[in-house]
């Protein structure tokens, strides 16, 4: 950790971390609010029931994907002064977002649009298995969160990324080339090298594996391309191969399981001990979903500290490997030094807020560990 005065990159990245900070306390508490109103006034449980006035007992699925569909367009209207503040106004103000507001605005539309597709899905097949099965729907409800997950992970590349961003395949040359031999090195198989275009809507740098399997693919943003060497670039790829070659996916996959049964369970037992309290005759009336998404609320909130250590760990065993690929640290704290600069993190955010919040270790840590290897 470097003694000297603060740049004033750094100051603006203290003051936009602090910010978001206090968003996403403000986020917590008006979600907490929405859903206690909704759940509390009788609203839910009058729109749950309007709509099975209307389809019928036999027609059960529609009142839920239809009461899904209003639900998350409402609180996603009740939301929008916030998104709209923290997705456009704050990235504007710090110089990170390109977009007008017409440009964020569809993105925004997109999303939510997307949302409103996977949760009807996600919702709908959880409420049926709540009816059919409804003292160990929990077990099923996890196996089917794992699939969901793992499909919409093999489609994210191909399907949902370049609804917002444009891709190409990297022109052949000399970083292709050693992209490629990395990859060969290390038995990852991809279907390409593309270039992923941020830099019509984001100043900030990123690089990432996308897919699973068949869909696997390398995608650098052209604003990372644009701005790094080469040897940067290699050590950001090889901090991903060291993922892959320590099992992380295969890691976090199976304490996302472990933690999605845990909370599927807790929120059996939040809709078995409650729902009938609040009115409603059967654990699968999805009138009383609000309970049901407060339970998972909170959990992923006390569960979140220590599913962000085992991240951590992960990180740094991946940042391991990539030194130990590259010969050197040089090249990933140059990386780090220029990602965090460009990005406008915060390098050393206060030890709590780490352990709390963040599922990357700081930049400061990060760069601390690498030059003592």
């Amino acid at each position: 950790m470097s003694d000297s005065a603060p740049t004033q990159r750094e100051l603006l990245a203290k003051e936009y971390d602090a910010i978001h900070n206090r968003l996403f306390v403000i986020q917590i508490l008006l979600v907490a609010i929405l859903l206690a109103l909704y759940q509390f006034t009788g609203a839910s449980a009058a729109l749950a029931n309007g709509l099975s006035a209307r389809f019928g007992e036999n027609l059960w699925y529609a009142t839920n994907a239809v009461y899904t569909v209003v639900t998350v367009f409402g609180f996603a209207a009740c939301m929008f002064p916030l998104s709209f503040y923290s997705g456009h106004v704050l990235e504007r103000h710090y110089a990170l977002s390109n977009e007008t507001f017409g440009d964020w605005l569809a993105d925004f539309v997109k999303s939510l649009l997307i949302d409103l597709a996977l949760a009807t899905v996600l919702f709908s097949v959880i409420y049926a298995l709540l009816r059919w099965t409804p003292d160990w729907w929990w077990v099923s409800a996890t196996a089917f969160y794992i699939l969901f997950a793992v499909v919409l992970s093999t489609l994210m590349p191909v399907v949902i990324m370049p609804l917002f961003h444009k891709f190409e395949p990297l022109a052949e040359g000399e970083l292709t080339a050693a992209v490629r031999k990395m990859m060969d090195d290390a038995g990852i198989k991809v279907v390409g090298v593309y270039k992923w275009g941020l830099a019509e809507k984001t100043n900030t740098a990123n690089a990432a594996f996308a897919g699973i399997g068949r869909t696997r693919r390398i995608v650098l943003g052209d604003t990372l391309l644009s701005g790094y060497s080469q040897a940067e670039i290699l050590s950001i790829l090889a901090h991903e191969v060291g993922h892959y070659k320590n099992h992380d996916t295969l890691r976090l996959m199976l304490t996302g399981s472990g933690l999605a049964l845990i909370g599927f369970y807790i929120a059996h037992l939040c809709l078995t001990g409650l729902a009938g309290l609040l009115g409603f005759a059967a654990i699968y009336d999805i009138g009383a979903a609000p309970l049901f998404i407060f339970s998972l609320f909170v959990f992923s909130l006390v569960s979140m500290p220590f599913a962000n250590m085992h991240s951590r760990r992960r990180e740094f065993a991946a940042d391991a490997y990539a030194i130990e690929k590259m010969g050197s640290p040089d090249a990933l704290v140059s990386a780090f030094e220029k990602l965090a600069d460009q990005n406008l993190s915060n390098k050393e955010p206060s030890k709590w807020i780490e352990f709390m919040l963040h599922s990357h270790p700081s930049i400061a840590r990060r760069i601390a560990r690498a030059r003592e290897r």
